[in-house]
């Protein structure tokens, strides 16, 4: 799909087929998300804002009743949280208030949205992964963040 995809430059199979390649990459962290081809819906009525905590540019991938992608640029001023860190209780990523987090609001319907963050670059770790049942009268925030491996800097 992804051949198909950066081979054609335009029309309707291209769109389908980059939503079927998205979902089919999501389905590989939560398989869930595989049960059902996507749809070739686009948008809804709920508000959801995703950010990035994180060092690293982010490649937010998400599928259910809507299926698409965009990427957030990294934090300035931000760091890898360490294992440990994100294990304690309280733990509360893009919680400085005094942060401009990168960030971009998409608007899905109701249903289960499967989401995957991917870090961008070099040391920047292993993909994140969150299932939301998006429901109405609710605000929904997304927060991607990177962790630190043992033995590595970032």
């Amino acid at each position: 799909m992804q051949s198909y995809v950066s081979d054609t430059k335009n029309g309707g199979k291209r769109d389908r087929a980059q939503k079927i390649a998205i979902a089919a990459e999501v389905a590989q962290t939560l398989p869930a998300a595989g049960k059902t081809l996507p749809t070739t819906a686009s948008g809804g009525s709920i508000s959801v804002t995703v950010k990035n905590d994180s060092p690293h540019d982010i490649t937010v991938l998400y599928t259910g009743p809507v299926t698409g992608s965009f990427t957030l640029k990294a934090c300035g001023g931000c760091t890898a949280y360490t294992l440990t860190e994100t294990i304690r209780l309280g733990f509360k990523p893009c919680s400085d208030s005094g942060r401009n987090y990168p960030q971009r609001t998409i608007q899905l319907p109701t249903g289960t949205t499967y989401f995957v963050h991917q870090p961008q670059g070099t040391g920047a770790g292993a993909p994140a992964s969150d299932t939301a049942s998006i429901r109405p009268g609710y605000v929904y925030t997304e927060c991607a963040y990177t962790t630190r491996t043992f033995g590595s800097g970032t």
